[in-house]
Order: structure tokens, then sequence, then C-alpha cells
């Protein structure tokens, strides 16, 4: 292939790949082979819909000033015609439905009503009208459109379906065209794109999950602004938020819970090793596979614990009431990791429990809560709780950092031994004493023999 070639300098600009480019080559190939008249292999390309009108011109443009005769032309003949309307005839030609012949026919002829006036039918009409497709098809092929086809937003990204909207902007499921790889991908919010703390703070975003590579965090894969719109581009998860999962009233059985707060508290080891501390961490943030795997995501609160001051607007909570650390809910600078092993103990605990640890009329009456009243132990509200789980969880809940794990190593440990059907480390000592009295008022008897657990059953 010549490298000043039309299709070439597309692959170069990351347009489309090369096999979408063999693919429309074969096409035109084939159609010349059967004496028919084929079309430009930018028309076919935007026919297909592996490129816009805008590209295939970038393209035209740079072979112009590379001193290579323009050859592929022939953009002007669908220039009129709607993207929409491209992709929707691309996919009814991929499904075998009609042919290219017959999609120009609907094409010339939704030019032609265009210039008589205002109004004009969409392909999909046209082609029904015309008795090229049944209307039980034409729905097919929209549907198959809108899952697979998408619109670009971003040069180099087709979107493919909105995912969820966030405090700070809208998540697309999309395809990264050069590398035929679905992404995920954040836009942030017009209401904050104006200001630039908050583009600061998307971008410190980006930045901090881009500094951490690791199975159980959200990649970072590229960020940028285009007309306006300030993009983050991550990694793609096929899977369901905890936070969804207890929004249906499930609860989570034991193992699969543990499983799961043991592969964030790696995240978490992992982000703080890199000098990050999420400040965030809640059902809502940490997405689960088909496969049982686990992956924190949105780093958005993320501080550096050097170098980066904490910029985080008024407007926003540092952190999430429902899952907040006392020491965070009373505004105090004195943050670190075991601010968020609480955050995740508080998550844990609404996985096991169906309930969350602390409920009030307003945020403010909830993060006074965390802060100062006593936590009802997670067995009092499911009393089959393995009590190394309740023990567990009332470790990270503490009211005092400094009664917490200290590191998410020391609470690996202890998930690892009740997934090993063991007691925790931290425990051990006590609870091999004897039979112990799993919360308040469930067979405790006055005088106990056991006052290292004395203090977890409330």
């Amino acid at each position: 292939m010549h490298e000043n070639s039309f299709g070439a300098l597309a692959v170069q600009r990351g347009f489309l790949s090369l096999r979408q480019l063999n693919e429309c080559l074969a096409l035109q190939h084939s159609l010349r082979q059967q004496g028919k008249t084929a079309p430009k292999i930018a028309t076919i390309l935007i026919k297909k819909g592996h490129m816009t009108v805008a590209q295939a011109r970038e393209v035209i443009d740079a072979q112009s000033q590379r001193g290579a005769a323009p050859v592929e032309e022939g953009v002007d003949e669908i220039a009129l015609a709607d993207e929409q309307d491209l992709s929707f005839g691309a996919v009814a030609i991929d499904l075998g439905l009609v042919t290219i012949e017959k999609v120009n026919e609907c094409l010339a002829a939704q030019r032609q009503q265009r210039e008589e006036g205002p109004h004009h039918r969409r392909i999909a009409a046209l082609m029904t009208d015309l008795g090229y497709l049944t209307g039980e098809q034409a729905k097919m092929v929209l549907k198959v459109q809108q899952k697979k086809r998408g619109y670009e937003l971003i040069p180099g990204y087709r979107v493919l379906s909105p995912v969820g909207r966030g405090a700070m902007g809208t998540v697309y499921k999309a395809l990264q065209v050069r590398m035929e790889r679905e992404v995920a991908i954040k836009i942030l919010s017009p209401k904050y794109a104006q200001r630039p703390e908050f583009v600061e703070r998307f971008f410190r975003e980006a930045r901090a999950a881009a500094k951490v590579s690791h199975a159980n965090i959200i990649q970072g894969i590229d960020v940028g602004e285009h007309n306006g719109l300030y993009y983050f581009v991550m990694e793609f998860v096929e899977g369901r938020t905890v936070g969804s999962i207890l929004s249906k009233g499930e609860v989570f059985e034991t193992r699969e819970a543990c499983s799961i707060v043991k592969q964030v508290a790696m995240a978490m080891e992992a982000a703080w090793t890199a000098g990050l501390l999420h400040r965030d961490i809640k059902p809502d943030n940490i997405m689960v596979t088909d496969a049982g795997v686990a992956k924190l995501c949105d780093l958005g609160l993320a501080k550096a614990m050097a170098g980066d001051p904490d910029e985080t607007d008024p407007e926003f909570a540092v952190g999430t009431p429902d899952y907040i650390s006392p020491e965070q809910a009373m505004g105090s600078e004195d943050v670190d990791i075991r601010s968020d092993i609480y955050s995740l103990g508080a998550t844990f605990y609404h996985m096991v429990t169906g309930q969350l640890p602390f409920t009030g009329m307003d945020a403010v009456s909830v993060m006074r809560k965390h802060a100062t009243e006593p936590l009802v132990a997670p067995r009092v509200r499911r009393p089959s709780l393995p009590l190394g789980v309740n023990l567990v969880i009332l470790r990270m809940m503490e009211k005092t950092s400094a009664a917490r794990y200290q590191q998410p190593a020391q609470l690996i440990r202890d998930v690892d031994a009740i997934l090993a059907g063991q007691a925790p480390p931290t425990f051990r000592a006590a609870m091999e004493r004897g039979p112990v009295a799993t919360v308040a008022g469930e067979g405790a008897t006055k005088g106990s023999k056991f006052p290292i657990l004395k203090r977890y059953r409330r």
C-alpha cells in the first residue's frame, strides 16, 4: 500500500484499523470483479460506519499537503447524508439484508428530497417504503446499529451507549477504533467544564488512575479535550457495581463479600504504595465481573500524600456520608489509609447485613453518627454472620484510626484466614480460648472470661 494512499493515511491517523480497511478494499475488489461500478474507498468506509465525512476530508487534505493527488474523491456524494442514515445502511449491508446499490438508491432519493424542501424521510423509512426491508427487519437493523455502530464524540472513539452518570459527568461505553477494544469514556459535565478547578480535579483523577497499574483497579488509558469536551478514557469492565446489587435488596454471601473486600484492600494497598489515597470507597465505586473479579474505580477524590495539595471544592463532600470515616466527617486534615479502611469496612458491613451502618434524616446527621455514635455489631443485624467477619468489620470501623487496621496488608491477612476457614490472626488467641458470646445479649454472661473481646460485643 502506498504510504500516501487514502487508506494508509487513514490508518496512520488512527481513524480506522487495518482490518477495517482490508474489509472495505475486499468489498471494492469484489464489486469490480462482478463488473459493477465500485464506489471510492472513502465512500465505502463512510457508508460502513468506519469513518466520518470530516475524517475523510482530513485525510484528503493530508494527501494534498504531501503532494499526492487525492485520488480518493467521492466524499461529496455522501456529504449531505446523515451519519445515522449512513450507519443504518452499513449495518443493513453487513446483515445481508440489502445490497450497496439499494443503499445508494435510497441515499440518492433522500438527497433529492433534501434539495426539494426542508423535510426528508429517514433511510429506514425509505427502505421500508421501497420494499427493501420489512418493518421487523428495519427494527432489527436499528437495534444492531445502536449496539454496534455508535457515533464519534471524541476522535478515535466511537460511543456505543451510556453507562452511568456521576457527580462530575457521564460515563459511556465506547469503541477505541485503532485498538478495536471496548473502553469507558467519562465526559466532564458542561456545568463544570467552564470552571478551571473542576477541570483540574477531573484531570487529577486521570493522572491518579494512570499512576497505578493493578488488576483490581480500573486502568486509565487516555485523557484530553476536544471541542470543549473534557474526556477521560479508561478500561471498560463488564459487570455490576456492588452498589447496584445492594440497591436490589440483595445481601452478599459471606465468602463472596470477603473475596471482594480482599481484592479492594489489595487495590488500596497498590494505590497507597504509589502514594495515593482513594477517599471515597463505597459500593458504587466497586465493579464486580461475572468471574468475581473486583475493580476499584473513580479515583476522582484521590489525593497524593506529597506534592499534590487538596483542591476539593466545598460543593463536594470529601467522601460519601453513608461510608465516610469519622475523621473525614469532622473535616480533619489527619486522613490516611486508615480512613479508606474505615470506608471499606462500612461497605463490608452493608454487603453482609443489607443495611447501612448508620442512617439519618440528612447527610449531616449520618456523618455525625459515624463520628460519635456506637456501631451496632453486624451480627446483631445478621446473627448467622461468622464471628471472625463480625470482628474484622468492627475493627475496620473503629472510631479512632489508631484502633483500626493500620495497613491493608493486616486486613488482607485476616480475611485470608476467614476464607481458609480459620480464625483471623488478629483475634485468634482470644477466640481459641473458648466459646464467645457473639453480640451483647446473645449468650453473654456476667463476668465474661474473655475481656479482650468484650469491647466487640456491641
